[in-house]
């Protein structure tokens, strides 16, 4: 797992697995800022991409408005990428309601030192 953040444009990077970023991707935009690649043959995630990281990590909760306008299908598909341990240490989400959170900054900060 490799952790990329960028103050000027408040960017978090969350790189899963570097192995599968090249291979073909499926992107979800779980809301605006917010998107989670997926390797399209596998369902693995590759990357977490979120614009604004420290503002929405902030929030006690938002909604995740693009969850809301992803096909059932995809959202059955996706649940249990979002609720594993490498992308639930990120993202929090209810899946019946579509709030959700982000983890907070003191989340970060081991990662940080081991990036």
């Amino acid at each position: 797992m490799n952790l990329s953040y960028e103050p000027d444009g408040d960017l978090l990077e969350v790189i899963f697995d570097e192995s599968l970023h090249d291979a073909e991707q499926k992107t979800y935009r779980l809301r605006d800022g917010l998107m989670l690649f997926v390797a399209a043959d596998s369902m693995k995630p590759v990357q977490l991409t979120i614009v604004s990281y420290r503002g929405l990590a902030q929030l006690p909760s938002f909604y995740f408005n693009g969850w809301a306008k992803l096909k059932a299908t995809d959202r059955k598909k996706l649940l249990p990428i979002i609720n594993s341990p490498q992308v639930s240490t990120f993202v929090k989400l209810d899946p019946k309601t579509g709030y959700g959170h982000l983890a907070s900054h003191a989340v970060l900060e081991p990662f940080a030192l081991a990036a």
